[in-house]
């Protein structure tokens, strides 16, 4: 997915969001903001989203000296969703197609973004995640290719998310005991992506093999990742990929079988997915 004109007020948005959670001196929040103008008038649009908006977040970093700005939220939100599992395993047990109702898990807890700013209400997401039909919906064919093959690799995404997806991976390894699950988080921060420290918190990594990116931008960009990373990519039968993130540097890759889980939270995302911002999605993608 290449970068729309729409992403430009998006990104220094987010930059301006984050770079005040940083710090309240103007004169830095003047100079981040600056220096990332000067960067962005002479940068193609001819990139991801997720990477143009990497620049942004790069350079706060290397201004403020602040490496992780949404430590303490990606605390608060692994606490805060670590709590409802037990709601969670409630719902699980009544459900009748317990394959579906992990994917609404999975995806209820992609509103957890920071990135994109804006109040949260965990619990009425949860509800209403539960409640609302994916706009897209592959989940037959996801089924179809957990009886067929034997491995998969789970991308994933936020903080406090992770807890959710925790879920829907143990109603996998329930369903399909015989198949290979290995989730993959960020070696270093960015936003509020999961750490291997948030996986080990939330137990991530007392259920599956728990691999890292080999490094911090958004989303997988398949020129960034590790070599070990790119080989467990191009080796999984089926990929799970979480979020905006992962949905914008991944979706012109071919020759993968790819299933996208994300709730479309921009419009230049509900365009290119076609369907309607605040839509669920569960699409697979060849």
């Amino acid at each position: 997915m290449k970068t729309k004109t729409d992403c430009i007020p998006c990104v220094f948005k987010q930059a301006l969001t984050t770079v005040r959670h940083v710090t309240n001196d103007e004169e830095i929040i003047e100079r981040v903001m600056k220096k990332i103008a000067e960067v962005y008038s002479k940068r193609s649009l001819q990139t991801t989203p997720a990477y143009y908006s990497q620049i942004s977040y790069d350079i706060i970093s290397e201004e403020t000296g602040v490496e992780d700005p949404f430590f303490d939220e990606k605390k608060k939100f692994n606490e805060l969703v670590l709590e409802m599992v037990p709601d969670c395993y409630t719902e699980l047990e009544k459900s009748c197609n317990p394959l579906i109702t992990g994917a609404h898990l999975a995806v209820a807890g992609n509103i957890i973004d920071l990135g994109i700013g804006g109040g949260l209400d965990i619990h009425g997401t949860l509800s209403s995640a539960l409640e609302q039909p994916f706009a897209i919906n592959h989940i037959e064919e996801l089924r179809a290719d957990l009886m067929k093959y034997s491995s998969l690799l789970y991308i994933g995404d936020n903080a406090g998310e992770i807890v959710f997806d925790r879920l829907f991976i143990e109603v996998l390894k329930k369903l399909y005991p015989d198949l290979e699950i290995i989730f993959s988080v960020k070696s270093k921060p960015i936003i509020n992506d999961a750490t291997m420290e948030d996986a080990i918190d939330v137990g991530m990594t007392k259920i599956c093999n728990v691999i890292e990116t080999g490094g911090n931008y958004i989303g997988a960009p398949l020129d960034k990742v590790s070599e070990s990373f790119l080989e467990t990519f191009n080796s999984s039968e089926i990929i799970i990929a979480k979020g905006h993130g992962n949905f914008e540097t991944l979706n012109e890759e071919t020759g993968n079988n790819i299933y996208f889980i994300l709730k479309a939270k921009c419009q230049m995302v509900a365009n290119e997915l076609g369907v309607s911002v605040g839509d669920s999605v569960l699409k697979q993608w060849h």
